[in-house]
């Protein structure tokens, strides 16, 4: 009856739903993407739960100017720095979302300034400024200048919630290109982020042209007719307008995956159009009444694939981990809207354009399939057992670097930086007396300096640095052996330094910053556990002195985040085969098509680590949502074969009914997947390794899926020349 109305005026159909489309279409523009790691970690994480306790006393979000010259120790290059530190902080204090600037400039000026006869200001005898560097602990000049002098950085410590575009826009960027002594590139983790977004938006639209002419072109190989092209790609393009366009309306943050979504929806729009056009093109009859039987036979399948496919993709919305539910809210927009344009469009156009080539693919050698189902049963078990002998070959590894372009230039710089100051993996460690001026008792600090001393001398590929090296810098290579004498040295404390590492006038708190270059998960799990070990076992001798905290920062959101990828992974597959099985049992109302529909999907899933394997992709905070999407989309290829066969079985014998339920319907599946695969592909130029790694992973599964399901099913509802499905009427 509501169909009736919609096809009664078709082009008043498309028009309306065109001008829908549009005004949702505008918001698009408000979507966010970050790479932001943190972002990835629930709030009850421990590492989560410290950092944002050290947030209510200390900025600890940076971004970073990395310098390359000439002795960038000399005066009027400490000068230039400073200049430009003022120039970014210039009301020093938090109006302007940053806190505060560290480099070795801003380190010499304000130990000159603390100095008795000493100025607020970098001096301009070169000698005097190598003295004050001097009096620079090494465990912190060297983070900040190289030892050849040839590199610095320049640290911008800000809010977390800071407008990052418009800091780097209008201080940062202009800053830096203006720099006259020394080549200067901004980068850092809050740079990054920004810029990890402005390389997918520069290349998302070209990608997506690209994309849109391959599909195109794919149906245009197979159809041979225009009008038929345009009505297929049609929900494609709806759909996509309409899930960005929704996704910027929402107060959500996602991850850089979310572009995956393109080529999903191509493939979804695609294969649903595709459906219901190649269903009307077999029937003989007036359009009108072959669109009512078309909504009615095929609208039916595309409407049970579509239930399976959000049910799928609910399993995301599962995830502690906020953008993977995120990206479980976009994959189950688009996977609506590819069905609500489908089921609005194509009958409509099909009215309208009235395609002149009523082309009907069939592939009649597919059904000889049937022929070969021990064959096929054979070579299913082969593969399996070789897949599930792959497992402990699997690959888990998700790091903050990996999730950005590798070939972004402050990606790039990051790594430099990495391998010269032996940093860049930074982390802090929180220490809370518990009381005021609890930072002087000798004890404590002692302690903290023992600490500090075994973790760097212990821990490989570590450095932390405190306010025990400041203070023995200040006091002839000695820690205060007194409070009194604490008090005394903590008042002489430079502003720099106390910004960083101490509670303001409190003296109850401090920091000890903990750096170590950028390395694979397996050595950075490894000192965050030699580190927490050594911080369990002070922490023993304390003694009622207070409480240090585990390690938090960069290194232990990384390993934590990687310790829940297996579980998160576990978590997807069980809920997403458990509700798509109860999907089909409801639908179907048969446990036998139900429990077969789903073989397909088992099989996948026993053939992945294969695939992660031979693929060479590591399991990560990106691949570990194919699981998902696979079981979602991929039981589309089985619904439609079980549906046709269904369909035809109810006045056709069993082995006739599958026989033609793979000559026609695997044409379609066959040209959504191809059309997927060149969807697909163009995702590589955006040349962003995790989302390649994302959508091969995507693309070969789902690929497997329809070979899989064509070939499964054929040999399972062939068995004994079909007699057995013939019982099941």
């Amino acid at each position: 009856m509501h169909y009736d109305l919609l096809m009664r005026k078709p082009k008043l159909t498309i028009i309306v739903f065109t001008l829908i489309t549009l005004v949702i279409a505008v918001n698009a523009i408000h979507i966010e993407i970050t790479s932001d790691v943190e972002l990835y970690m629930p709030s009850d994480q421990p590492s989560v739960i410290v950092l944002n306790e050290i947030r209510h006393q200390w900025p600890v979000d940076t971004l970073m100017i990395y310098l390359s010259g000439e002795n960038l120790s000399s005066v009027s290059h400490l000068k230039e720095m400073n200049a430009m530190e003022e120039a970014i902080n210039p009301t020093r204090d938090d109006s302007d979302n940053v806190i505060y600037t560290t480099s070795i400039a801003s380190l010499v000026r304000d130990t000159n300034a603390n100095l008795p006869f000493g100025k607020d200001k970098i001096p301009d005898n070169q000698k005097y400024a190598d003295f004050l560097m001097k009096l620079i602990p090494d465990e912190i000049k060297y983070k900040l200048i190289s030892h050849d002098d040839k590199n610095a950085v320049i640290i911008v410590t800000t809010k977390k919630d800071v407008n990052a575009d418009e800091l780097l826009n209008e201080k940062i960027y202009p800053l830096s290109e203006s720099a006259e002594g020394f080549k200067a590139v901004p980068t850092g983790l809050v740079t990054m982020y920004t810029e990890t977004v402005h390389w997918i938006m520069d290349r998302i639209y070209g990608v997506g042209m690209l994309s849109l002419l391959l599909i195109v072109l794919v149906l245009f190989a197979f159809h041979r007719d225009i009008k038929t092209v345009f009505i297929a790609i049609s929900p494609v393009i709806y759909a996509v307008v309409l899930t960005f366009g929704t996704l910027g309306m929402m107060d959500t943050k996602f991850p850089p995956t979310v572009v995956a979504v393109l080529p999903l929806l191509a493939s979804l729009g695609v294969a649903y159009a595709l459906h219901m056009v190649n269903y009307f093109m077999e029937l003989k009859m007036p359009p009108m009444e072959a669109i009512k039987k078309t909504i009615n036979n095929t609208g039916k399948a595309v409407f049970l694939s579509t239930i399976t496919t959000l049910v799928g993709f609910v399993s995301l919305l599962s995830s502690s981990m906020p953008p993977i539910s995120s990206m479980g809210i976009a994959f189950l927009i688009g996977v609506l809207y590819s069905f609500i344009a489908t089921m609005i469009l194509v009958p409509a156009m099909l009215l309208v354009m009235k395609p002149s080539k009523k082309y009907v693919l069939e592939w009649k050698s597919l059904a000889n399939l049937t022929k070969y189902r021990k064959h096929i049963i054979l070579l299913i078990v082969i593969v399996s057992i070789a897949s599930v002998s792959t497992i402990p070959k699997i690959s888990i590894e998700s790091s903050v670097w990996k999730m950005m372009p590798q070939k972004m230039e402050s990606n790039v710089l990051m790594h430099e930086y990495s391998t010269k100051f032996h940093a860049g993996q930074s982390g802090v460690i929180y220490v809370d007396s518990g009381k005021k001026d609890g930072l002087l008792e000798p004890t404590l600090l002692e302690k903290i300096d023992e600490l500090e001393k075994i973790i760097n001398v212990g821990v490989e590929n570590t450095t932390v640095y405190s306010i025990t090296d400041i203070l023995k810098k200040m006091n002839f290579g000695r820690l205060p052996q007194t409070k009194e004498e604490a008090a005394t040295l903590f008042e002489k404390i430079p502003e720099k330094y106390r910004r960083m590492m101490i509670d303001g006038n409190n003296n109850s708190k401090t920091l000890l910053y903990v750096d170590s270059p950028i390395m694979p998960l397996k050595e950075t799990k490894r000192s965050v556990n030699s580190i927490n070990q050594v911080i369990a076992q002070y922490n023993r001798e304390l003694n009622g002195y207070g409480k240090i905290y585990n390690i938090t920062g960069i290194a232990a959101l990384t390993v934590e985040l990687n310790q829940m990828l297996m579980s998160q992974q576990m978590n997807f597959t069980f809920i997403s085969l458990f509700l798509v099985y109860l999907c089909l049992l409801l639908v179907f109302r048969s446990f036998r098509y139900a429990t077969l529909t789903m073989t397909p999907i088992i099989l996948l899933l026993i053939w992945e680590p294969a695939l992660l394997v031979l693929l060479n992709v590591p399991l990560n905070i990106s691949t570990i949502t194919v699981v998902s999407i696979a079981i979602g989309v991929g039981i589309d290829f089985a619904v439609h074969i079980t549906e046709r066969v269904r369909e035809e079985i109810e006045n056709k014998s069993g082995l006739q009914a599958i026989k033609i339920a793979l000559t026609r319907k695997t044409p379609s599946l066959a040209e959504a997947t191809i059309a997927l695969i060149g969807g697909g592909i163009p995702i590589v130029l955006m040349e962003y390794e995790m989302i390649t790694q994302f959508i091969t992973l995507a693309l070969f599964m789902l690929t497997v899926s329809c070979i899989g399901s064509i070939l499964v099913l054929a040999s399972i509802y062939s068995l004994k020349n079909g007699k057995i499905i013939e019982k099941w009427k």
